[in-house]
């Protein structure tokens, strides 16, 4: 791997609306144009009506990766739950 391949691994981007593949786990800030056009995002789907965006947008993406992402977090924790209770019961009746 060569230096500049290597620093470029190192180096975190801001997500940006440009992003045409975004992956929105590689990102932890926006950069100024995208926020300033979820904050656009936002106001005009309060006004809408849309409580996760209007469809299709940047926003409602960002939301449905949200919801998914905490989704899969409180299946894992209902998952791990469930085995706990299930090894404590196991463990009772023996």
């Amino acid at each position: 791997m060569s230096a500049i391949t290597a620093l470029k691994a190192t180096i975190r981007r801001k997500l940006s609306m440009n992003d045409k593949q975004a992956n929105f786990e590689e990102h932890d800030d926006v950069d100024e144009e995208t926020a300033a056009h979820l904050q656009k995002e936002i106001d005009e789907a309060e006004k809408a009506g849309h409580d996760q965006g209007r469809p299709g947008s940047f926003l409602n993406r960002l939301i449905s990766h949200g919801n998914l992402k905490t989704e899969m977090e409180l299946r894992k924790e209902l998952e791990q739950q469930e085995k706990k209770r299930q090894s404590a019961t196991s463990s009772a009746a023996s």
